[in-house]
């Protein structure tokens, strides 16, 4: 009796190990002809349209319940409920408007598919400005206050035919002087950049060049200003510090040469009886670190906000030093 029951449940038990991977595959299950589309030979500010084919493989229906593409640029739409054993599509609309150069454009779709909860689709490829830009859409201008820091770069029609180009729109007016010189051929422009910066600092953006039958042709700018020394961070925090901790937090500020020969701090002033600051050099005459530590005890309970000033010469830095006592 007792081996006849063991055997029964063997039996039950095969059963049991072969259907669940029958039950395994209930449910929806996606699959896509393809998870990518490349695109060549395209115009920049022209609209593209990908669509990506899928079929419901599963024996429920499949819900795509949202789609996410990975920038602004990018419209979607799909079919939101497929029944088994049919197709649907999910449509990605892209502006390439701005887009110059070599692209990579994402969406994640979510779906309740078990297995592929969520799903990347990819749009590829590379657009053909209406101008070409010489150097590449990306202009560099680097350079140590006091001296010219400026940059230039050649416009052309990527044809080789005649261009004209209508003006430039420059939002970064307050730093930037931007002067536009078509050649006599009448095919090129020279697009010459003046950085105004009268303080170090590091800016960047967009110029737009404005050309018949099209939209503006963007070109990124960026700009890095240096003076005679940098400093990082340009605010420390401290955090929350109880007012018996016998072990106050410490923080660095590392102060480095840049356009000066040799680093100097002429000068560093802060409130000495709230806060002590300790100098190492890192490399004499190049980097110094600067470790700053709070007096606990001499700092009132609640909020603090106190300034640590690096002068050299006649440049002057201020760093933030914030916190709270409690």
């Amino acid at each position: 009796m007792t081996r006849r029951l063991i055997l029964t449940a063997s039996l039950l038990l095969s059963f049991i190990l072969m259907a669940a991977p029958a039950l395994a595959l209930k449910g929806p299950k996606i699959t896509f002809d393809s998870r990518e589309v490349v695109f060549k030979d395209v115009v920049e500010g022209k609209e593209l349209t990908a669509v990506f084919h899928f079929t419901n493989n599963g024996d429920q229906n499949l819900i795509i319940g949202k789609v996410s593409p990975s920038c602004g640029c990018t419209a979607s739409r799909w079919d939101k409920v497929t029944a088994p054993g049919q197709k649907g599509t999910v449509t990605l609309l892209l502006d390439t408007t701005g887009l110059g150069g070599s692209f990579r454009k994402t969406a994640a779709v979510a779906t309740n598919d078990p297995s592929n909860p969520v799903i990347t689709l990819i749009m590829t490829g590379e657009t053909m400005g209406r101008i070409k830009v010489s150097n590449g859409r990306r202009v560099s201008l680097k350079g140590c206050l006091g001296a010219p820091i400026t940059a230039n770069t050649t416009l052309s029609d990527p044809k080789g035919g005649k261009l004209v180009i209508t003006g430039v729109e420059n939002p970064m007016s307050d730093y930037l002087d931007v002067k536009l010189t078509p050649a006599k051929d009448g095919k090129t422009y020279s697009l010459d950049l003046v950085s105004k910066a009268t303080e170090p600092m590091d800016f960047a953006g967009p110029l737009f060049l404005k050309a018949p039958g099209g939209p503006p042709v963007s070109v990124w700018v960026v700009a890095e200003v240096r003076g005679p020394f940098t400093v990082r961070p340009h605010e420390v925090m401290f955090g929350t510090i109880a007012k018996n901790n016998p072990k106050p937090p410490q923080r660095s500020v590392l102060v480095k040469k840049a356009c000066a020969d040799v680093l100097k701090a002429d000068l560093i002033d802060y409130n000495k009886k709230l806060f002590i600051v300790e100098r190492f050099w890192q490399k004499q005459g190049e980097e110094l670190l600067l470790v700053v530590t709070p007096i606990v005890e001499n700092l009132p309970v609640g909020p603090f906000d106190q300034d640590l000033l690096i002068q050299m010469g006649q440049r002057a830095f201020t760093v933030k030093l914030t916190g709270r006592i409690r």
